[in-house]
């Protein structure tokens, strides 16, 4: 449970982390955006899931 999380807590740090680059084309972005959208959803359903307190929660 725990590895899952943290590994699906590091891809979305890393996407949100990545979409920000400078040059990157709109077209990339959108796909982007998808990926970091079905990520960021992953992970509220794992908090939710097993119970996970979010920061903002502890």
């Amino acid at each position: 449970m725990s590895n899952e999380y943290r590994d699906a807590q590091i891809v979305k740090h890393a996407l949100q982390y990545y979409i920000n680059r400078p040059n990157a084309s709109e077209l990339d972005l959108k796909r982007e955006q998808k990926v970091l959208d079905k990520v960021t959803n992953q992970v509220k359903d794992m908090q939710e899931n097993w119970d996970i307190k979010n920061k903002e929660e502890r």
